[in-house]
């Protein structure tokens, strides 16, 4: 992506900063790391950004929700912050860009809080913001598309899919301005093409292999060996190299895990400790 840069990955100097919230202890035991790893899913931002980091994944995806079966994603970046001095800062999920120019932001969101359609808003202006340089034409801009996906029906109205469109007032005649805003959810089932996708995501059955590239990275990320490192690894980074905001933000969608993780009978008393460890180093880091 030409216009955008990259994610700030110089780590703070500040102590409170670099301490870590203890995953790596977690993840020492290798049951303990099979464990966590097979119970994530693409609901979850660590699992997701990890899988979509992968272009060819990202394309499929993307092909799946817009329709658009020529596109393909050229570049992606995840987590990708865009700070503001003195505004709200953003912090995107998935940030693509294909190869015809278009940009797409994809989050995912499983906690029903806020209000999404501003939060969106919020996004579409910070990122046409780092889009459109300093004496830019606004022709400049290019097709943007934004991709809610939720575990909750944002809208309830009984639908797993809504598009916003923008019409004159008391007419049919479309006002384009090249901003396309999705919103999918895992919550409700229809006979629409893309519910098969979305129930996946909610799921992300391991055995399953009828959703292509897709299907074949969240194979190897819970069943493969080197796949379960590789995604624990990744996982580090994107706590290491990210701000405090986000490192704590995942450790408590990491904390949320390991109390399923207790509940289940299988767990034996040295996984247990190990949970316990990393839940108090987490307890340590959001009370400093």
């Amino acid at each position: 992506m030409k216009k955008i840069k990259g994610i700030n990955r110089k780590a703070s100097k500040n102590k409170r900063y670099r301490r870590r919230i203890g995953y790596r202890e977690f993840i020492s035991s290798i049951e303990a790391r099979k464990a966590l790893v097979k119970s994530l899913n693409l609901m979850d931002d660590t699992f997701f950004a990890a899988v979509m980091e992968d272009t060819e994944v990202c394309t499929y995806v993307l092909r799946e929700i817009t329709g658009i079966d020529t596109l393909t994603v050229k570049a992606c970046k995840v987590q990708y912050h865009i700070r503001n001095l003195i505004s709200h800062s953003v912090i995107l999920d998935i940030l693509a860009e294909d190869d015809s120019g278009r940009v797409y932001n994809i989050e995912v969101q499983k906690s029903n809080e806020g209000n999404h359609p501003k939060r969106i808003r919020s996004y579409q202006a910070n990122l046409d913001s780092v889009l459109l340089g300093k004496g830019c034409d606004y022709d400049s801009l290019p097709e943007a598309y934004f991709i809610f996906i939720s575990a909750f029906d944002p809208f309830d109205l009984g639908d797993n899919y809504y598009e916003v469109e923008r019409k004159l007032k008391g007419r049919d005649n479309t006002v384009p301005n090249g901003v396309h805003e999705i919103y999918l959810n895992t919550k409700i089932t229809t006979d629409r093409n893309i519910t098969k996708l979305l129930q996946y995501f909610k799921n992300s059955d391991a055995s399953r292999d009828d959703f292509g590239p897709l299907s074949d990275k969240v194979r190897f990320y819970k069943n493969n060996e080197k796949g379960g490192v590789s995604m624990c690894e990744k996982v580090q980074r994107l706590i290491d190299e990210s701000n405090e905001e986000l490192r704590i933000k995942y450790a408590k969608e990491l904390e949320i895990k390991d109390k399923a993780l207790e509940r289940e009978k299988d767990i034996n008393f040295a996984q247990a400790a190990e949970i316990s460890r990393l839940k108090a180093q987490i307890a340590e880091m959001q009370g400093s």
